[in-house]
């Protein structure tokens, strides 16, 4: 099938931390025989060359100068909470220049199906190409877009006109399903797709490559590694986990806390671990390259998810670090929140606590320390949920079998195919 797909953020250079996800899913998808263009914007760091990806990509530009190209890309939204000043100046200009773009890309290509990855600004502006063109349009959520919906009467009505102009919807959260629902958007058009990761994400990590990874910064010989990763942003929770560790570090001599990620927030930790006189036990490297991200959860013995629902409604959806975890074969400590719990099931592929408790937080962490065999069998089996229902390959499989049904003319969203995950 020919595929339209329409997005504001997309890796700008190999191994760019921006969206690998959608990269990924839309290049498996054209593996599977479907012929996939990918429209997203320009971004002055774009370096993209005509080797590295299978799919038909391209840009397009929405204002001039080049330097003033500074929405998406993990800028739009500062801290994960609120918009930069700049955003709502230029966000006119960006709708208006994406659907100059895709209607023509749309009216050229002549594709079966519109895939819109984020229900704000892609939804809206792909909407109105599906309506112009008659063409079937799939939706994907992935959380800031929902945050974004919610922030005033304008968004929220391009939100509901998104809706009501998709064919579907895919969410990997019941909880940002319930937030659309709050808005106005028609719930019965959405289903469930999880954030998912390759299979063998981690598998080709060598001991030598571990062992370079923790001389570099400087952790202990036979230290068990507590991992987090993520952008220093509110939404994170990563200053609940540091208070955490300080419980941990107290109880276990030889445990350190790897906190991995770059953001606005990363002085604040790195002051706020001092405060706690936790400095020497705690890692923090900063961003992390793609192609390094493997090596650290090889290194990892636990990882852990502290997510928090921030006062100004931001929440993550289903964070990838999550399924990135699980491919890796480590157990998940992790906040009852959002989308998490379609993943880690208590004592089945995890432990889930309560968000902002950093007493529960530490007692879950301290419940790993002490049994390393649960650890393995728990691991394990986070591993399987991975290898048989949340990679690539199943979540391509899925979405091109939804392709199929939303070409027939009589297709409705109660036909459509769900998504299941078995937890055995």
């Amino acid at each position: 099938m020919k595929i339209a797909t329409l997005t504001h953020t997309y890796p700008r250079f190999t191994d760019d931390i921006n969206a690998p996800f959608v990269e990924k899913l839309m290049e498996r998808i054209a593996s599977l025989g479907n012929e996939v263009s990918v429209l997203t914007a320009f971004d002055p760091a774009w370096r993209r060359m005509p080797e590295d990806h299978n799919v038909d990509l391209d840009t397009y530009k929405y204002i001039w100068p080049d330097s003033l190209h500074i929405l998406g890309y993990s800028r739009t939204i500062e801290g994960n909470v609120r918009f930069r000043k700049r955003v709502l100046a230029l966000s006119p200009f960006l709708f208006a220049g994406a659907y100059r773009s895709f209607l023509r890309r749309v009216k050229r290509t002549k594709p079966d199906i519109i895939h819109a990855h984020w229900i704000l600004p892609n939804g809206f502006i792909a909407g109105q190409v599906a309506k112009a063109t008659g063409i079937p349009l799939l939706i994907q959520l992935h959380g800031s877009d929902v945050f974004t919906a919610e922030k005033n009467p304008l968004f929220r009505a391009m939100a509901r006109s998104a809706g009501r102009n998709a064919s579907y919807i895919l969410s990997p959260s019941p909880d940002l399903t319930r937030r659309l629902g709050n808005i106005g958007v028609d719930t019965g058009k959405i289903g469930f797709i999880p954030n998912t990761v390759e299979t063998d994400f981690a598998d080709h990590v060598s001991d030598e490559h571990v062992v370079a990874l923790k001389k570099k910064l400087n952790v202990p010989d036979g230290d068990t590694v507590i991992l987090a990763m993520g952008r220093m942003v509110y939404v994170k929770g990563f200053d609940y986990l540091l208070d955490s560790f300080r419980e941990i570090a107290a109880c276990h001599k030889d445990v350190t806390l790897v906190l991995a990620g770059g953001g606005v927030l990363y002085e604040d930790m790195k002051r706020r671990a001092g405060e706690l006189g936790i400095s020497d036990r705690v890692r923090m490297p900063g961003a992390v390259m793609r192609d390094e991200v493997p090596v650290y959860f090889r290194m990892a013995d636990i990882f852990t998810v502290p997510s928090i629902r921030h006062e100004s409604g931001a929440v993550d959806g289903l964070p990838v670090v999550v399924p990135e975890a699980m491919a890796a074969g480590l157990p998940v400590v992790a906040s009852d929140l959002s989308g998490i719990p379609t993943l880690i099931k208590e004592n089945k592929t995890g432990k889930l606590v309560p968000e902002r408790s950093s007493k529960a937080l530490a007692e879950a962490l301290d419940f790993f320390l002490k049994h390393p065999d649960e650890r393995k069998r728990i691991g394990g089996r986070s591993r399987k949920v991975i290898e048989r229902y949340t990679n690539y390959d199943t979540v391509a499989g899925f979405i091109s079998q939804l392709y199929a049904q939303m070409a027939q003319n009589d297709f409705s969203p109660s036909k459509a195919a769900q998504f299941e995950i078995g937890f055995e």
